[in-house]
């Protein structure tokens, strides 16, 4: 089993902190990097994929340097981009070999390479099609599919269902899970149901420092008997947004919203019931405002 050790690092850029003594290690198995725009979470995968060096602090593959093995251990990474930078008038195939060029692959074993790959992301009947032709959902399986070429141990995914419907997102989620056995897999996204069900560790992470981790079911079960609904006149929502905070607003009917909100202890100005917590409520305590900000908050 690898572990990757991210110890203490920091990262500055001039006087700016983009990340500071982030403390944590991986295993084999999903792990969800939720945070904000600006949270730092770019900043953690460049530097986990060796396109920045750290200020200070430290990142060890198996007890060693990353910084002082980097050759080795870019042979063990796989890195699925935001941005599908792929090129149309390519195959599906002749990409994924192309992929295989740039790691040094010989022939024969590119060969099987490739049809692993395009096997693992269920494309293997488009392998000759071109990308022009993909639906954004193949775009993003194809993209999959060269971060897993080399058979990584370490796989780091950023937005990887960027953009897609729920059904391609579901499709997505299902073959990272998948792939998960073996490996350490990074997820960053700002989709949190796409890591709620699959990880086995929630990483939350906010304006350069880590607030917390742990597995779903444990960070939702800190917020049990703290989560309530209540069906009120929607002239009331803003009085009651100036008391609690607000972590979802739905129309009941032309009269009445359903608010769901976040309170210490049971409002006695409502009728209100007990919600089961969510990841995204978990989101928005940890990672949104201050405490303080309002009355009736923890």
């Amino acid at each position: 089993m690898g572990e990757l050790a991210i110890q203490n690092l920091s990262k500055k850029y001039g006087n700016k902190t983009a990340l500071e003594k982030v403390d944590i290690i991986l295993t084999n198995g999903v792990y969800g990097l939720l945070g904000p725009n600006g949270a730092g979470k770019s900043t953690l995968m460049q530097l986990i994929t060796l396109n920045r060096k750290p200020s200070s602090g430290d990142i060890r593959w198996n007890g060693k340097s990353i910084f002082a093995e980097s050759t080795r251990f870019r042979y063990v990474l796989g890195y699925m981009p935001q941005e599908q930078t792929l090129y149309p008038s390519f195959t599906a195939e002749e990409f994924l070999f192309y992929i295989t060029a740039l790691h040094g692959m010989k022939k024969s074993k590119a060969s099987i390479a490739v049809e692993n790959a395009l096997k693992n992301v269920n494309l293997e009947m488009a392998a000759g099609q071109k990308i022009r032709t993909f639906s954004g959902g193949m775009k993003q399986r194809l993209l999959l599919a060269q971060s897993i070429i080399s058979d990584p141990e370490v796989l780091i995914l950023d937005e990887p269902t960027a953009g897609l419907d729920p059904y391609q997102r579901v499709e997505i989620r299902n073959l990272i899970a998948g792939m998960s056995l073996n490996r350490i897999i990074l997820i960053a996204t700002h989709v949190v149901q796409d890591v709620e069900v699959i990880s086995k560790e929630i990483i939350l992470i906010k304006e350069g420092r880590l607030v917390k981790t742990g597995s779903s079911f444990d960070l939702c079960r800190e917020l049990e008997g703290h989560i309530f609904e209540a069906a009120v006149p929607a002239e009331e929502v803003e009085s009651i947004k100036q008391c609690y905070r607000i972590y979802g607003i739905k129309e009941l009917n032309s009269q009445q919203l359903c608010v769901r909100l976040f309170s210490d202890k049971k409002p006695d100005n409502m009728e209100v019931r007990i919600a089961a917590p969510t990841l995204e409520d978990v989101y928005l305590y940890e990672l949104g405002g201050k405490s303080d900000e309002k009355p009736g908050q923890s």
